[in-house]
């Protein structure tokens, strides 16, 4: 009778731990929408003041044009486009598949991160298939400079919700 009492008393202290740890795990993967702005807003705020201006917002535009623009004629083509989320693609497939097979080093799986991280598509108006064709508004079925610095001065505007030319913390809480 005691084995049994204390075996059901150690099962529920188990039960109780695991369930009360397993949320918090969960946790670490998803990141709030308050982390991922924080984190954008990070990235591009040049000047560090925590706000990011259109100004700051098109530089970082002109920059990711430039990584996408791989054959320098100052266009984004639809096959330009299409390589580089296809090389990304097949970086992150390689990723996931050294997370399975490397050991305790993980020098494999290190290696596949750095690759991924290289190849990681830097954001830029007109990525998805459907975005490309309303960016390119001259319909030539490439992307210039002044097609993306007017695109992005669109999105700029969506994300600055309280219209004070700046996009910051308050942009992103929910009373705006």
């Amino acid at each position: 009778m005691r084995n049994r009492t204390l075996i059901l008393g150690v099962t529920a202290v188990a039960v109780a731990v695991t369930g009360m740890a397993a949320p918090s795990f969960a946790a670490r993967d998803k990141m709030t929408p308050e982390q991922r702005a924080e984190r954008m807003i990070k990235r591009l705020d040049t000047n560090s003041d925590s706000k990011v201006s259109l100004d700051e917002f098109q530089a970082r535009m002109t920059t990711n044009f430039k990584t996408f623009d791989t054959n320098g004629d100052g266009q984004i083509s639809a096959d330009e486009m299409k390589a580089k989320r296809q090389a990304f693609r097949d970086a992150r497939k390689a990723w996931h598949e050294a997370k399975g097979k490397d050991g305790k080093d993980g020098k494999e799986r290190d290696a596949a991160l750095a690759q991924l991280r290289q190849v990681r598509p830097a954001m830029v108006p007109g990525m998805r298939p459907k975005a490309f064709k309303r960016v390119d508004t001259d319909g030539n079925g490439s992307l210039s400079a002044a097609e993306v610095a007017s695109a992005s001065e669109k999105m700029f505007k969506r994300r600055d919700k309280n219209g004070d030319g700046v996009i910051d913390a308050a942009d992103f809480s929910k009373k705006v």
